[in-house]
């Protein structure tokens, strides 16, 4: 196995990250000072560049007309394509329809949620969580595993939207919980809490509702889309990676309350036009790396999204239009996270076999951005022997990233070559040390890297330390 010198040793005192016996909200419940401790978080800066700030009021009146003012049926809307003049570089990865076998099911995902918040809240300020079954919206990224009542639960930290999202299983539905505001310890009673059986979804411990109403019965961030009905992908750097990418969908508008949707799903709205149809541009609340555009056509909703600058998506928007033809979806290159994902550039970082005889490896590989600034691409291995791209949100200089997959949790670090004899440091909650050095895996990168594998579901801590033992970058970071 090659580990660079992976060494262990005697697990230090390690700082809880959660603390179960506490009470959730004791007498503090519900106070701004309790929920301005999760404030301090530190994230990458690709946020989107953006056109001038509108309120949402305007955002909201934006894309509304007489004759849509109501909830369309969604089953009204034809699974027509919209498609775009994609720039240079740009090909079309993904085509499908409502009805399609195998869709992918973030496609409409359709379970049952709840939103709570505090009076006045938006997408960044106040406190508020969501409680959805199957929508799919955690990443894995920046995460770490622990278990609540004998519920395996991942708990990822969101630094550049300042949301924390939980993913776990009850009664056989998997359930994901979105918050902001929100402790973990605080977190760990909301995951005690929550029930969901045929009926939909129930609360054993209504503990939140001294502070939280109820504010809508959806997911804003799904319920944007409306429901869809078609959709297509368009992607640079295919068929290795996907670099630069955004998607068109098609949906019908099923939610009545659509500003309350807006203000918790976008931020920094602006208006611009589609051809003579008003539309809006903003950034996503639960991903700021993503820029997002909406616009109605007669009965269609359209939705744009995409990890590229908020001013190249509105340019790409004004030549999305309905196919004059069925698209081509043979010709549409489905996405296949597996082998054949392999790229013919990555550079191995580590490989071997974990504890419980599984295949392990991690890769990484350079890609420019769409503001052509260099930055990294990590390949995480996976069961079945292909590798996933994971890009690298983080800036240059000392980084820690971590990823959870499959009953894995990952810790990635890297830092410039000028900094040689650094060492990354990983702290499972009662579980030895590990230290590994960080070093060159090849002399065409300008970074050292270092990878780290377990499979307890616990919580830890994280650190890159200097040749002098000093530290540089830790997680998490807030």
């Amino acid at each position: 196995m090659t580990t660079r010198h992976m060494r262990t040793e005697p697990s230090p005192e390690i700082i809880e990250v959660i603390d179960d016996d506490v009470d959730a909200f004791g007498e503090a419940a519900g106070t701004e000072d309790t929920r301005r401790e999760t404030a301090a978080w530190v994230g990458p800066t690709a946020a989107v560049v953006l056109v001038a700030l509108v309120g949402y009021g305007v955002l909201s009146s934006a894309i509304t007309s007489d004759d849509t003012t109501a909830p369309v049926d969604p089953a009204l809307i034809d699974p027509v394509y919209y498609v775009a003049e994609a720039p240079p570089g740009f090909g079309m990865y993904l085509a499908e329809q409502r009805g399609d076998a195998g869709t992918d099911t973030n496609f409409a995902a359709n379970g049952p949620a709840e939103m709570w918040a505090t009076p006045d809240a938006t997408a960044t300020q106040g406190a508020w969580f969501v409680v959805s079954a199957g929508t799919h919206h955690s990443t894995g990224r920046s995460s770490y595993r622990t278990v609540v009542n004998g519920v395996e639960v991942v708990f990822e930290r969101g630094p550049a939207a300042r949301q924390s999202r939980l993913s776990f299983t009850k009664n056989g539905y998997d359930l994901e919980i979105t918050a902001l505001g929100w402790l973990d310890r605080q977190l760990v009673r909301l995951v005690r809490s929550v029930t969901i059986d045929g009926t939909g979804l129930r609360f054993d411990n209504d503990f939140f509702t001294t502070d939280h109403e109820r504010v809508l019965l959806a997911d804003p961030a799904t319920a944007l889309e409306g429901l869809p009905a078609a959709r297509v992908g368009y992607a640079t750097g295919l068929p290795a990676a996907f670099a630069d990418n955004f998607t068109i969908t098609v949906a019908g508008d099923n939610v009545a309350d659509r500003e309350t949707v807006t203000k918790f799903a976008l931020t920094n709205t602006a208006s611009f036009t589609v051809g003579d149809l008003p539309a809006i541009i903003g950034q996503s609340a639960s991903d700021p790396t993503e820029s997002v555009a909406q616009w109605r056509d007669g009965q269609r909703l359209i939705t744009m999204r995409g990890n590229i600058a908020g001013a190249r998506l509105e340019a790409i928007a004004q030549t999305v239009h309905p196919s004059d033809s069925d698209v081509d979806r043979d010709a549409a290159r489905q996405p296949n996270h597996s082998a054949s994902l392999r790229p013919e550039r990555g550079k191995t970082v580590v490989s071997g076999m974990l504890a419980d005889g599984s295949p392990w490896v991690i890769q990484v590989d350079t890609w420019i951005a769409d503001d052509s600034t260099p930055g990294y691409l990590w390949w995480i291995g996976q069961p079945d022997g292909g590798l996933v791209p994971r890009l690298s949100l983080t800036e240059p200089g000392p980084s820690i990233e971590t990823f959870v997959e499959h009953g894995r949790t990952y810790v990635l670090a890297r830092v410039p070559r000028s900094l040689p004899g650094t060492e990354l440091h990983v702290n499972p909650n009662g579980l030895p040390s590990v230290v590994t050095p960080l070093y060159e895996v090849d002399p065409t990168l300008a970074a050292e890297f270092a990878a780290s594998v377990f499979l307890e579901p616990v919580p830890f801590t994280a650190r890159i330390t200097d040749a002098d033992g000093t530290t540089i970058a830790s997680w998490p970071t807030f």
